[in-house]
């Protein structure tokens, strides 16, 4: 019960931020925003890596003891839940990869001209834009590929040796 109160808390104060910043419209109320919406992701990686689903896992793969389904979900969930649910539920991949392409598509035709000020400064924004784009759609890729390698790393059972990285990973060390 207290667990849920710290959460609903936390919750609370961190969209009553969000409402300011969006009403004040400035950095500042943004970049704490940012820093609580960390504290509140923090705390529920504590939470879930102290509820004691997780210190049985992390026994049974220190003693090489094969995992149920179940069990294998929560430990996949622990390792890279985080992966999964941003990918599961990301909308934005397609039309990132469509605003890049656009973006790519104005610098490529401005290949063929010899640019003046003017246009090295348009050059100047059009790479900022498209790295801002490049780099959420690098993310998402990346978050991606960590599934497939937990997939991939965990789908003939996990031995031994694997079971005590993982049982780390799971206590965080």
């Amino acid at each position: 019960m207290a667990d849920f109160q710290i959460f609903s808390s936390k919750m609370k104060e961190t969209l009553d931020l969000a409402a300011r910043s969006f009403e004040a419209e400035n950095s500042e109320g943004y970049g704490m925003l940012g820093e609580q919406l960390e504290e509140l992701e923090t705390l529920a990686q504590q939470s879930f890596q102290d509820h004691e689903d997780c210190k049985s896992i992390a026994m049974k793969l220190e003693s090489g003891d094969p995992l149920t389904p179940d069990e294998l979900n929560t430990l996949k969930l622990f390792v890279v839940g985080d992966a999964a649910y941003f990918t599961k539920y990301d909308d934005n991949i397609d039309r990132n990869k469509a605003e890049l392409k656009r973006i790519l598509d104005e610098i490529r035709g401005m290949q063929l001209n010899d640019l003046d000020a003017e246009e090295m400064m348009h050059l100047g924004v059009l790479c900022k834009e498209a790295a801002s784009v490049a780099k959420p759609t690098a993310f998402y890729f990346d978050q991606k590929e960590r599934v497939q390698k937990f997939e991939d790393a965990t789908r003939g059972g996990i031995d031994r040796e694997k079971g005590k990285i993982l049982a780390d990973i799971i206590r965080g060390l």
